[in-house]
């Protein structure tokens, strides 16, 4: 905007909302999120010079270092008036006088203070093959915590290059890392550029659905996570909410299943692709499923009845009974942004998509990654299988 465009130009070059643009000059958090990218637009104020120890010399002792040195008397002297060493009146002398001429104390004090300082670069910024891997992790939208963990295996024994998830943070949204593709915080599962308090929204119930098991119903070992088999699922929706994507997650593993779901989400669909998808796992692997009140589930008996899975139904309200599968669609939504059509989703995207989400060490699974874990269950269902078949 100090450019000369208006908001809603400026908006649209960064790729934000013109109310987030707004937000940022005026509002809530604006101005962080301004300084961040060099736009303060705070005027600018005189600011006191901080107290200095006294342990560092004074522009006045500099001042009288300067006189005394005009009538000839010596370091030894000069530090027994001052009460200092005379190695430090020494070391004043060679460093903040550059040739062997005069002593100009007014051009040493702005020396010192210059010094005093002592910038040094991040280690970020200071290390190439350390910011190259931390970009390359970031763009495979893992967390700044997954980054850091992985910063662990992948330079051991130099503790110099690990870092705390914190610092990844603040790179990102200091702007100092730029990720590929998007750039930014953008990969950030907020999607942020500035940090800004969190906001709670109002959750509308939905229609009860009936002839449904409630959870409360449900096998009270399944919460443990201990046992294998157990799902949870939802839809995130796209354009209108007339296009979604099904999300199947394993709640002991965290394993992803998704696919997309042709325009206008028929309950007769839905059942479809569900009894694909599950029906193509061991039975010891598909043994519940917990959904959110959605009419989408209208034919959820029949699903039943194909598979022999229970379909379990949270409260009115309760998105926290489906946790898991929850924290997923957070996930997956860096990839399929609100108000995208997801009609057009290319099938092989949305694998993309959970594969990357499955290939992740996470920190649930003691940074081992969903797909190793569900492979395990896969071949310990095979194992049984072979047992309880004689021959």
């Amino acid at each position: 905007m100090k450019e000369g465009h208006s908001n809603r130009a400026a908006c649209r070059t960064l790729g934000i909302n013109p109310n987030t643009g707004l937000r940022w000059l005026n509002g809530r958090n604006g101005v962080e999120g301004l300084v961040q990218q060099g736009l303060d637009p705070r005027p600018r104020k005189a600011i006191p010079a901080a107290a200095v120890s006294s342990r560092y010399l004074s522009e006045d002792e500099r001042i009288y270092i300067a006189d005394r040195l005009l009538v000839r008397v010596s370091l030894r002297s000069i530090a027994r008036e001052l009460g200092r060493s005379a190695s430090t009146i020494s070391r004043e002398l060679a460093r903040n006088r550059p040739d062997s001429r005069r002593y100009h104390p007014f051009r040493a004090q702005k020396m010192a203070q210059r010094r005093r300082p002592r910038p040094r670069l991040t280690k970020l910024a200071g290390d190439d093959e350390l910011r190259t891997y931390v970009v390359q992790c970031l763009s495979k939208r893992w967390s700044p915590q997954q980054v850091s963990r992985a910063l662990k295996q992948r330079f051991p024994g130099e503790s110099h290059r690990h870092l705390a998830h914190e610092t990844i943070y603040r790179a990102l949204y200091g702007l100092s890392i730029r990720p590929e593709p998007y750039g930014t915080a953008r990969l950030l599962r907020s999607g942020k550029f500035s940090r800004r308090p969190r906001s709670r929204t109002k959750v509308k119930p939905r229609q009860y659905i009936t002839a449904a098991l409630k959870i409360a119903d449900r096998p009270a070992h399944v919460a443990t996570r201990e046992e294998a088999g157990h799902w949870e699922g939802d839809l995130i929706m796209g354009k209108a909410n007339k296009t979604a994507i099904v999300t199947l997650v394993e709640r002991s593993s965290r394993f992803l299943l998704a696919f997309a779901l042709p325009a206008g989400i028929r309950s007769d669909v839905m059942r479809d692709h569900l009894i694909e998808a599950l029906g193509a796992l061991p039975a010891t692997l598909r043994r519940t499923l917990t959904w959110d009140r959605g009419s989408e589930m209208a034919k959820h008996a029949e699903v039943t009845a194909a598979l022999g899975l229970p379909v379990y139904f949270c409260d009115p309200a309760s998105p926290w009974q489906r946790a898991s599968n929850e924290n997923t669609n957070g996930l997956l939504r860096q990839y399929f942004r609100k108000g995208d059509d997801l009609s057009t989703v290319d099938p092989y995207e949305v694998h993309f998509a959970a594969d990357e989400i499955n290939g992740r060490p996470r920190a649930v699974l003691d940074w081992s990654s969903a797909a190793d874990r569900f492979a395990l269950y896969r071949v310990e269902a095979s194992r049984s299988l072979e047992q309880a078949v004689p021959g």
